[in-house]
């Protein structure tokens, strides 16, 4: 129960750690009581009979220091022979810890710099009231509770050392009150410790008593200890945890990594620590801010080299597992999509990272790895040519399938060589939902083009190998890509006229009124005439039913002569976003004539009906509209 509180507390970073002279051992650096050992092997014999050998560190230490005529210089020549000068058995488990970035105050009472070598430049050293102004905000913090063999003067060891810290010196003051507002604001895990050893009791006690309520939970962890020290700690507020510090950092790390990108999108961490948790496991993410929150967009392994796995629950259905079955084993290549209805449960991870499910998951998509990633050019006979254009070929035994990986669409190439020499092919493409750059469409649509029309090409390898090859002439693909590539071609035009630049085209959005759009501008910009079908009727009010009205209509019927109409308002078309100005609009009714004469005459209707016999308009238009030319007299 404490374990799970606590590493609750360890994804919220609301946590610090203390560590002690236990959490080294492994690194084959001393306990205090082999410390104490270790400064007795270093007197004469005669010195040595001086003092109680069952003295706790802090006593046998001050004694130590009284025989060398209360002077510390040889008490620390002993400390950095056994701290700095000393080859450490390992650091594993320091560098552990250092990869979990959740922790960002770090206090130790330890002598030796294994958390400093661990951390690196991520870490900042603390031992001192003058250090604390430079504190850096984006580094772990290291309190050094009993000092830096760097600065002798700082080390606490001796029972009078003990006596001056407790005595709130204002040198130690500033150093201590950093401290303290730590232990007030997080919760603490002791590592290393029993809090019998009077190096940890006599400040954690002293701390504790200033604090008082304020204090947060405390955890320690420890193998086996006796009941009796159990109660202790449970008598001042701290929860046990019977375990090593070691293993407790492995079950952490697995933790994290079971929770990690939950946490991330539930905004329990800091994007930072998401990240170098991340960057520490050897994995790059890309997030996507929200309003209030950020998402997992991808993930990404920094060396190339990180493992995933993927456990399915899937719905018994005979055939789709079958289907799944021999995409598995290299029967079928490509895409293979999972939907939700097949879905029972699924389990993911990268990196050992576990990935969140939700009720909403709609899909999983595999695709298949390539056994072969290239770069080719092709050339056509016509000397149309693209390069530095990447594939991946996909295979087993009974067929071939070529990606060609262009910028705005995938290429499919599937070759069957089961009945080998003879081989069948099949060839399809898929476009992109946003076309970026007319070029790159004209690139493709021409590619397209050349080998629905079945002209002869070259592909060169990028050793310099080259193979000749051309399609049978594919009627569907040959119609579609010359309608594209007629479209993409005007659009170009248009881009050129008006100084423009279309970008960004949903290629859902290319339909046949937006041709019909581009084609009515190339007309203007060519200054060419529209032939249009028409079977409809043009009705204008009749101001005037004179009898010279009415012959003139007669005229038109007799002779079938053609009538012109201008609009007085220039046109303004829009193309993907972009409003172009396309002139005046003149409309020329082919064949015409008065379907509505009779009634004219007959005054029984005031309305003109125009219509054309040939069922036939010209239009064309104008820069400048044509001045009306005066009826004769």
């Amino acid at each position: 129960m404490y374990k799970e509180n606590l590493f609750k507390l360890i994804r919220k970073e609301e946590v610090i750690i203390w560590a002690g002279s236990g959490f080294s051992l492994y690194a084959g650096l001393p306990s205090s009581k082999r410390l104490g050992e270790i400064l007795l092997e270093s007197l004469s014999n005669s010195e040595r009979s001086q003092i109680d050998p069952n003295l706790l560190l802090p006593d046998l230490a001050e004694e130590f220091y009284r025989i060398k005529g209360n002077n510390k210089n040889s008490l620390i020549r002993v400390l950095k022979k056994v701290f700095v000068e000393h080859i450490t058995d390992s650091t594993i488990h320091h560098d552990k810890l250092a990869l979990i970035p959740h922790f960002k105050t770090i206090i130790t009472t330890n002598y030796d710099k294994l958390f400093e070598n661990a951390y690196g430049q991520k870490g900042q050293m603390i031992y001192s009231s003058k250090q604390i102004p430079y504190l850096e905000k984006e580094k772990i913090h290291i309190f050094k509770a009993h000092g830096d063999l760097s600065e002798p003067d700082s080390i606490i060891i001796t029972k009078s050392d003990y006596n001056n810290f407790l005595k709130d010196s204002n040198e130690n003051d500033v150093f201590w009150t950093v401290i303290k507002e730590r232990l007030s604001t997080k919760s603490v895990l002791f590592f290393g410790y029993n809090l019998e050893d009077p190096n940890i009791s006599i400040i954690f006690d002293k701390i504790t008593e200033e604090l008082k309520t304020h204090r947060k939970e405390c955890f320690l962890v420890a193998p086996n200890l006796a009941q009796h020290k159990v109660t202790d700690l449970n008598r001042k507020g701290i929860h046990y945890i019977n375990s090593k510090a070691e293993d407790i950092i492995e079950e952490l790390n697995t933790h994290l990594k079971e929770n990690i990108i939950e946490d991330l999108e539930k905004g329990i961490i800091s994007t930072d620590t998401f990240r170098s948790f991340l960057l520490n496991n050897n994995l790059l993410p890309e997030l996507k801010g929200n309003l209030d929150s950020f998402k997992l967009n991808s993930l990404k392994s920094i060396n190339g080299k990180t493992e995933g796995t993927i456990n399915l629950t899937l719905k018994n259905d005979k055939e789709f597992i079958n289907e799944l079955n021999d995409y598995i084993t290299g029967k079928k290549i490509g895409e293979f999509e999972i939907s939700e209805d097949k879905l029972i449960n699924v389990d993911f991870r990268y990196g050992g990272l576990k990935f969140p499910t939700s009720e909403g998951l709609a899909k999983l998509v595999f695709k298949s790895n390539p056994h072969t990633t290239s770069i080719i050019d092709i050339r056509f006979v016509n000397n149309f040519e693209l390069t530095s254009i990447p594939i991946k070929i996909f295979g087993n035994k009974d067929f071939i399938e070529i990606h060609i990986e262009l910028k705005n669409a995938l290429l499919k190439v599937n070759l069957n060589i089961t009945r080998l020499p003879t081989i069948t092919f099949n060839f399809k493409y898929k476009h992109n939902e946003i076309c970026s750059r007319i070029n790159d469409e004209i690139d493709l649509f021409k590619l397209l083009h050349n080998l629905g029309s079945g002209i002869q090409f070259s592909v060169f390898t990028n050793t310099g190998e080259s193979i000749s090859k051309s399609f049978p002439i594919m009627a569907p693909l040959l119609e579609e890509s010359q309608y594209f590539l007629d479209y993409f071609e005007n659009l170009k035009k248009i881009e050129q006229h008006y100084n423009i630049r279309f970008c960004d085209i949903h290629i859902n959005s290319i339909t046949d009124n937006t041709n019909d759009l581009v084609i009515k501008t190339i007309a203007f910009i060519n200054g060419e005439t529209l032939s249009c079908h028409w079977d409809d009727e043009l009705q204008m009010d009749l101001l005037d039913n004179s009898e010279q009205t009415i012959e003139q209509l007669r005229n038109v019927n007799e002779i079938n002569a053609p009538v012109v109409a201008i609009h007085k308002v220039e046109e303004e078309i829009e193309i993907h976003e972009q409003k172009i100005n396309i002139g005046y609009k003149k409309i020329e009714f082919l064949e015409s004539y008065v379907s509505n004469l009779n009634e004219i005459i007959n005054k029984t209707e005031q309305v003109v009906k125009l219509k054309s016999k040939c069922k036939k308009i010209n239009i064309s238009y104008s820069k400048n509209m044509e001045p009306e030319k005066s009826s004769p007299k």
